[in-house]
């Protein structure tokens, strides 16, 4: 019983392994990569909110918001002497930096008083956009060797501090999570919005510093995390309003801007970010914080966490495979140690502990894979519980075939039941049953006149007919004593008209015995006496804690077993 336990817990362990490395190779070849992207958003939902922001107060956002459309018109009909007021009132408070999410690539009006308010204040970044002619989802950096990048006039560049790309390249599903910090096209770089404007906050010298290598790009004292594609995971944060919600950034209106009526304090060594926001212009994306923001305000939280250094980075794969395999043995030992209450109970622990470290993580900037592992403790309880049931059904199958040749079959599945509730216990109850003794008349002398062998052969062939009839009506062969045989109904299991049934189980084995004899003219003659009685008894385990048997006791025993003489 022991070494079966123990080759049993060994193949629970073994397909809680297997559980594992199934998962390890699903998580390797990038297996529900979409899955995996959703489920890492909501490290954001739960995390983010709660998130101390730490340079938020050094970013400004001026929104060409609704009401800025409503009082100077559509956009595109703008003047460029707008931004050159509005550069001009950033200058006189002192701005350090501005940045432009507005692409300025055609002519307009109002461009020469633009080109000599950038001039002047010789702080303004402008935006470059690209245009690949293929590229990942996950950003453009791979666009290595096509594609071209459209420049604001050279009559702006000419003036401007420096320039970056403003591509937001959204994943598969739509949600900006990366920002591609590099662009590489035609032996050709192009920084990002964002990298340019922390380089030129921080006065470095070079806003590339040095290409990036071995997945990180070197900045400012920096390392900054980037994937295959340069892509920089933007570490979006906020704070909860009074509202409920998510406010990130300072924000004033353009036009309030243009008309000076914002306090220049609120520029004052800031960097400014102009873009749109208005709901006419369709510049939103989609995050992973589950609300959709515009892409001055992406721009300004890729700014943020360059600034902040508070990167976020993927647990690497060896952690993440060590996770899977330790995760799915675990919860394999837990399934085959406890019982099932037990083991959900601790499973639901497992699976719970595992989502409080990978918040804990995440403020520490490594994300935890939020599919392969919780799915390696799902995979595998679901996975060792079947196998534990089959096997265990297959077991007590075995055991009842095996003890039924034995014990009653009905005695053998009360005593594993009561073995699995744990009250196979000495005792019993006292109920009607009605007790049948089958006993061979003139044993004593037939045996002193047969070979032990010969004797044997025959009794089996008689006490064949005498358990079969019994079982054939719901009756249960409870015990032999040499040349008898004692039956019961209605115990241990229930049975209707008892009584009834004892007696025609008793009357079709004096018929079946008559016709073997009539069949068989060699064998023995052999005649049974068969008493049967119907009364109180106390049916249970009798014996001792070490050695139990299951039978019943009392005078309607008794009297059945004189009425067989």
């Amino acid at each position: 019983m022991r070494s079966r336990r123990r080759r049993r817990f060994i193949a629970g362990i073994l397909i809680g392994v297997c559980i594992g490395v199934s998962l390890c190779l699903a998580y390797s070849f990038n297996l529900l990569s979409g899955v995996q992207l959703q489920s890492s958003d909501f490290l954001y939902k739960v995390a983010s909110p709660n998130r101390d922001p730490a340079q938020q107060d050094k970013i400004v956002i001026v929104a060409i918001d609704d009401r800025s459309l409503e009082q100077l018109g559509h956009f595109p009909s703008w003047p460029r002497s707008y931004h050159a007021d509005v550069i001009d009132m950033l200058t006189e408070a002192e701005a350090r930096i501005i940045v432009f999410d507005i692409l300025f690539s055609d002519p307009a009006p109002g461009d020469e008083q633009l080109a000599m308010s950038i001039s002047d204040a010789g702080n303004v970044i402008l935006p470059v956009a690209y245009s690949p002619t293929s590229y990942k989802s996950t950003g453009a950096g791979d666009s290595n060797d096509s594609g071209s990048f459209i420049r604001s006039l050279s009559v702006f560049e000419e003036g401007a501090l420096a320039a970056g790309h403003a591509n937001l390249l959204p994943d598969v599903d739509g949600v900006v999570r990366k920002s591609p910090l590099v662009i590489y096209s035609h032996e050709q770089s192009e920084p990002s919005l964002s990298l340019a404007a922390v380089a030129t906050y921080l006065r470095r010298p070079q806003i590339i510093e040095a290409p990036p290598e071995n997945g990180r790009l070197p900045f400012a004292g920096r390392s900054i995390p980037l994937d295959d594609v340069n892509g920089m995971i933007i570490n979006y944060t906020g704070a909860i309003t009074d509202n409920g919600q998510i406010s990130s950034f300072e924000t004033v209106s353009f036009l309030d801007a243009l008309r000076g009526e914002v306090a220049p304090a609120v520029f004052y060594d800031k960097i400014v970010i102009i873009g749109a926001t208005a709901s006419a212009l369709g510049d939103t994306f989609w995050t992973p914080t589950g609300r959709m923001m515009n892409g001055v305000e992406i721009h300004a939280s890729a700014i943020d966490t360059i600034l902040s250094g508070d990167f976020l980075r993927p647990a690497s794969s060896a952690i993440t495979i060590a996770l899977i395999m330790t995760l799915a043995a675990l919860c394999s030992m837990v399934v085959l140690r406890f019982r099932v209450l037990w083991a959900t109970l601790l499973a639901f622990l497992l699976f719970g502990a595992y989502v409080l470290i990978a918040f804990s993580m995440f403020d520490r900037g490594i994300m935890f894979n939020m599919v392969y592992p919780p799915l390696a403790i799902i995979g595998t309880f679901i996975g060792v519980n079947l196998f534990s049931i089959t096997s265990e059904r297959a077991e007590k199958r075995a055991i009842t075939e095996t003890f039924g040749r034995y014990i009653s079959p009905p005695v053998v599945d009360r005593i594993l039941t009561a073995l699995e509730r744990d009250e196979l216990k000495l005792g019993g109850q006292q109920q009607e049953a009605t007790v049948a003794f089958a006993d061979i008349r003139g044993f004593t002398s037939m045996s002193e006149n047969m070979q032990t062998d010969e004797l044997v052969k025959v009794l089996n062939i008689y006490l064949s007919i005498v358990i079969n009839a019994v079982l054939d009506h719901n009756g249960m062969v409870n015990k032999f004593g040499g040349d008898s045989v004692m039956a019961v109904w209605n115990a241990p299991t229930p049975c209707e008209e008892h009584a009834l049934l004892a007696t025609k189980a008793a009357i079709e084995v004096q018929h079946q015995i008559k016709e073997l004899q009539h069949n068989n003219a060699l064998l023995p003659k052999i005649d049974f006496g068969i008493g049967i009685n119907t009364g109180i008894v106390i049916a249970g385990n009798m014996g001792s804690e070490a050695r139990l048997e299951y039978s019943v006791v009392g005078d309607a025993v008794n009297i059945a077993a004189r009425l067989t003489s």
